[in-house]
């Protein structure tokens, strides 16, 4: 079976590129959708979490109280580290398993979509990459429509993420995504 990474910053495109084979039929394991997974109360990463962390970044339910977790991460370096060796090794294990399912029904080809699959050091998990790509100024323009945030918030996004140019030095296959969806599908087609 062959698995194929799909990545791309921010208003990039790529939610329309596994929107799309999953639409034709393909196993598209959404890291985003996975995260979910890890972050409900009592599953592993989180229990983990309390130890590591505190109960501070629990709210009463058990659920992650995102807003403190997210002040205390960008003020403490180390804490970003743990919160991110924590649930960045729970996420691959079940990217893993779903993969292994995938496999046992006989599927010869599926796709992991991770925003993050550089930033994370999970490219080894695939055997492609593509890289889903478009001048900033459009992907920027995309956000602010999608998100209806400023220029500013969108751009703060963007320097968070690791530059296009460096990732576009680690990915086997680039699409540019700066034109009409139709043009956006006919390339993946074309790589399939």
């Amino acid at each position: 079976m062959k698995r194929i990474g799909i990545t791309g910053g921010i208003g990039s495109g790529k939610s329309m590129v596994t929107d799309w084979l999953r639409e034709k039929g393909y196993t598209v394991i959404d890291a985003d959708e996975v995260s979910r997974e890890a972050a409900v109360p009592g599953e592993p990463a989180m229990l983990r979490l309390r130890e590591e962390i505190g109960d501070e970044v629990f709210l009463d339910d058990g659920n992650l109280d995102r807003q403190e977790l997210a002040s205390i991460i960008f003020s403490n370096s180390l804490a970003l580290i743990t919160v991110n060796e924590i649930f960045h090794s729970d996420i691959k294990k079940r990217i893993e398993a779903h993969a292994r399912d995938a496999e046992k029904k006989g599927e010869e080809m599926i796709f992991l979509s991770a925003p993050l699959l550089f930033e994370a050091d999970a490219a080894w998990m695939t055997d492609e990459v593509w890289l889903v790509t478009a001048d900033e100024e459009i992907r920027l323009n995309r956000v602010m429509e999608r998100d209806c945030i400023s220029e500013e918030d969108v751009r703060a996004r963007m320097e968070s993420q690791m530059p296009e140019e460096d990732k576009k030095i680690k990915a086997d296959i680039i699409i540019e995504n700066g034109g009409t969806l139709e043009e956006l599908y006919a390339i993946v087609e074309k790589l399939i």
